[in-house]
């Protein structure tokens, strides 16, 4: 298949039109439409209806998505690897947890950068279900994240033992919400378990979207949070707080890079867990 009718074909279902997706390729709307008649001829099959929604794909385009999709992928992988090998230039698209990425990750990546100076590194930040999931349909190489991994699945290389800790206003009352982060998050599972355990199933959750946000919150005596005393530490400097360690067996998470069993480490992937290990 020709790699530029692949990646048209992508940027119609990601972009959702035709229009759109010439101006992510850098080209123009003719050559758009005219690469996925050519696949639509090739395949002997529509792949999208167009219509004022924009392009919408055909129950024959929704199967070939989900292949040329994966194919994809596998593509770049293959490419990331072959420039590593080459000149240690292959990819590393890395994910975190927010709180991870912000109180212990600025130095790790400085030192890997310093390591491998051509490697291309990209960081990917959200809940650790979510990240799994993107390590597992190979969207992310590797991943930071909490609690335990499926070693059936991941290979886990211990990183961070993390303290958590209950963090508030002075004297703020005690019904105030607990503020936490969305579905997914393993720290949001541990605040809930700890609650529950101190008869407090009933508090108040307040979801908010970003570490950042919890933290602002907290600081306007909006009401409490768990979180890593390292992250809390680097996010409110200054700030005069009530910060109280969270209760055993709650208290500590540790933190893994996770990698599928599968995945065949660029250089940079490999630097990555000798620091690790190192630091052990």
């Amino acid at each position: 298949m020709d790699f530029a009718l692949l990646r048209t074909f992508l940027a119609v279902v990601e972009k959702g039109g035709f229009a759109a997706a010439a101006l992510k390729l850098g080209t123009v709307q003719s050559n758009v439409t005219h690469r996925i008649v050519r696949l639509e001829e090739e395949f002997g099959q529509k792949l999208f209806t167009r219509g004022r929604g924009g392009a919408q794909l055909t129950p024959f385009g929704e199967i070939a998505h989900s292949k040329l999709d994966r194919l994809s992928k596998e593509i770049r992988y293959v490419e990331s690897n072959l420039k590593d090998i080459a000149n240690g230039s292959g990819h590393l698209r890395l994910g975190a947890m927010e709180t991870t990425a912000s109180a212990r990750l600025p130095a790790l990546l400085k030192t890997l950068r310093e390591v491998c100076p051509d490697a291309q590194l990209s960081l990917t930040t959200g809940p650790t279900a979510q990240l799994t999931q993107a390590v597992w349909k190979r969207e992310l190489d590797a991943a930071f994240i909490a609690g335990p991994a499926d070693e059936n699945r991941f290979k886990a290389i211990p990183a961070f033992e993390e303290e958590l800790v209950v963090v508030s206003a002075k004297n703020l009352k005690d019904d105030a919400p607990v503020l936490v982060f969305g579905f997914g998050c393993h720290y949001r599972a541990t605040t809930e378990t700890w609650l529950r355990s101190i008869g407090r199933s009933d508090s108040d959750l307040l979801e908010m979207g970003t570490f950042d946000g919890i933290m602002g919150c907290v600081a306007a005596e909006m009401g409490r949070a768990v979180a890593p005393r390292n992250a809390v530490a680097k996010t409110l400097v200054g700030q005069n707080l009530d910060i109280t360690p969270l209760p055993e067996p709650f208290g500590t998470s540790p933190t893994s890079l996770i990698m599928r069993h599968d995945y065949a480490p660029v250089r940079a992937a490999v630097a990555l867990q000798k620091l690790l290990t190192r630091d052990q």
